[in-house]
């Protein structure tokens, strides 16, 4: 694992995490970034830091109970847009590991039709601790289902029924949750 890691087979797409910023811009210029992906509950971008790159931040917390999947699709065109564009797009969150790893699944799963696991585990083979809290991948899934949809009218029941139905509770009971689910 390093400051920026480079998702392979997805072109100049990496991940990490909020430190890389601040501590290695070294490695942005090598790497090409031109475009970041953040996915914060706070503001980074204060007295115009990093005014050099383009850039989408997502405000929200790595929690499971927190809807990142509303904004799957603003972030896969975001990602595909700074890949069009030549450049490289960092993605991160606080440590890269859940929240930036989710966003990554998300577009490898729309752009190259792969399921919430082998996009995780080529995410992996660039960052291997990346791990989207089991919320996170409850929403992989749901995005999985959105995206084999007839339509926009299916997709949109199917976000929908998620949005009304699903689980919410303390993180331990996630885990638990998310752990007997795969037995």
């Amino acid at each position: 694992m390093g400051w920026v890691d480079k998702i392979p087979r997805a072109g100049k797409l990496f991940i990490g995490g909020l430190h890389a910023l601040y501590q290695k811009p070294d490695l942005f210029e090598k790497a090409g970034i031109s475009y970041i992906l953040s996915v914060l509950d706070f503001d980074i971008y204060e007295a115009g830091a990093f005014k050099e790159y383009k850039h989408l931040h997502i405000k929200l917390d790595d929690d499971p109970n927190e809807n990142l999947l509303q904004h799957f699709n603003e972030c896969v065109e975001f990602i595909q847009q700074g890949l069009d564009s030549g450049g490289g797009v960092f993605v991160h969150c606080a440590m890269g590991k859940s929240r930036s790893a989710t966003v990554c699944c998300a577009y490898l799963m729309q752009k190259y039709d792969i399921s919430p696991e082998k996009a995780l585990s080529q995410v992996c083979e660039g960052r291997p601790v990346a791990g989207p809290n089991p919320g996170f991948m409850e929403q992989l899934e749901t995005y999985g289902h959105m995206l084999k949809a007839q339509d926009s009218t299916e997709s949109q029941r199917i976000y929908d029924t998620w949005l009304n139905e699903r689980y919410s509770g303390e993180s331990w009971t996630w885990d638990r949750r998310w752990r007997e689910s795969k037995l």
